[in-house]
């Protein structure tokens, strides 16, 4: 019999059942992962374990790994505090901020159309990947282009211009790009290691992201019809950030994801750099002050983790695809393939299997990531399964 993976951190009295789920996703994962809780404001699980299988590095409290799609979370609250202070408004167009963007149909659609991935313009106007390093002059050449589809008429999940639309949105706005406004409104306050644009001096602590060989990009079995033109753009937004995940010469570890330039970019669809604790903290400081800091107060809270889909349908674009029917205002909120904990949650799951989020009614912030990415069906992450439910009970 195998021995049991060692899990090392600490954990709050009462909380001892997350050790034990850790372990068990440690004994699955092959690879290095964390587990941070924090609840009512103090950190009352911080684990961490496994073995980097590129480098033979053990995960070590202050290691780091992309995040991927939980970034989009972290620019939803960088939006959300700006709502909370008056000077974004989730109901004015985007125009009204970027008055470029007005452009050829645009002029209409709102800031939460952006939010709520149903702003029409999925796909960005890339030449090549290197345009995803620089995000404000992706953002110039994305504002002359018109939507790929009438805006509200379907819902498509905006892969990379959800992040590049919001953060020049927040730029013009506030005057700092996604990586200083970060810092300043939300790592600083609480002393976290977090980045947009991570830097030269924590590059050591990075361990990459561990996936498969990339597969094509499904195309869409429906081309007519009303919804063709969205099924069609969500091909596409799909298609183009396929090779951010190719290996050079079939080398796990050399995917442009995995580069140090990748990183230092300021990438807001996916470029997030943190641990867990920081995740763990950043959303328990939604819901309840961490170290005197809160950062989303409750009246905030209530309006961007309800529903505002408002009924727009995510197309059936494959018979073996899933559709979206619930979202917050640029959270994800508890619906079937990312449940959290109910009623009351919001946050952003990422790619392979990261997932951070608040929950307001036990005012908890939790966050899962890990080095291996994996890719059950949505809803049916095991990881997920069983580190939720552990948490779950110790609630009661």
């Amino acid at each position: 019999m195998m021995p049991r993976p060692t899990v090392h951190g600490e954990v709050a009295p009462g909380w001892e059942p997350l050790a034990d789920a850790v372990a068990d996703v440690l004994d699955t994962d092959a690879a290095g992962a964390a587990v941070a809780i924090v609840h009512d404001g103090d950190l009352v699980v911080d684990l961490w374990g496994g073995t980097d299988p590129l480098s033979s590095r053990a995960w070590e409290r202050d290691s780091v790994v992309l995040a991927f799609s939980a970034a989009k979370g972290m620019v939803a609250l960088l939006v959300a505090q700006q709502i909370q202070a008056g000077t974004i408004d989730p109901g004015a167009p985007v125009a009204q901020y970027w008055p470029e963007f007005a452009a050829a149909g645009k002029a209409d659609i709102t800031v939460g159309d952006v939010l709520t991935h149903v702003a029409g313009v999925p796909v960005l106007p890339l030449r090549g990947l290197s345009d995803l390093l620089d995000p404000v002059d992706l953002a110039a050449r994305l504002a002359p282009e018109p939507p790929a589809y009438p805006p509200r008429s379907a819902r498509i999940y905006h892969i990379l211009s959800y992040g590049t639309i919001l953060a020049e949105v927040l730029r013009r706005v506030t005057g700092r790009g996604l990586g200083e406004l970060l810092r300043d409104e939300v790592t600083a306050p609480l002393g976290a290691s977090m980045w947009f644009g991570t830097p030269a001096s924590a590059e050591s602590r990075v361990l990459l992201s561990l996936m498969g060989p990339v597969e094509p990009a499904p195309l869409p079995e429906v081309t007519t019809g009303p919804n063709a033109a969205a099924c069609e753009a969500a091909y596409l937004s799909t298609a183009q950030i396929i090779p951010v995940f190719e290996r050079v010469d079939d080398q796990i570890g050399t995917e442009m994801m995995n580069t140090a330039s990748f990183r230092a970019a300021q990438i807001g669809g996916g470029g997030l750099v943190s641990d867990a604790r920081s995740l763990a903290r950043a959303y328990g400081a939604c819901v309840a002050p961490v170290d005197g800091v809160r950062l989303l107060d409750d009246e905030t809270v209530a309006v961007v983790s309800a529903d505002h889909l408002n009924g727009i349908a995510e197309p059936v674009c494959r018979a073996d695809a899933g559709t979206t029917t619930r979202w917050g205002l640029g959270f994800e909120i508890s619906h079937p393939a990312n449940p959290m904990l109910g009623d009351g949650s919001f946050g952003h799951a990422g790619m392979g299997g990261r997932l951070a989020f608040a929950h307001a009614p036990s005012r908890l912030g939790f966050a899962f990531v890990g080095q291996r990415m994996s890719f059950p069906p949505p809803g049916e992450d095991p990881r997920w399964h069983r580190l939720l439910a552990a948490t779950a009970a110790v609630l009661g």
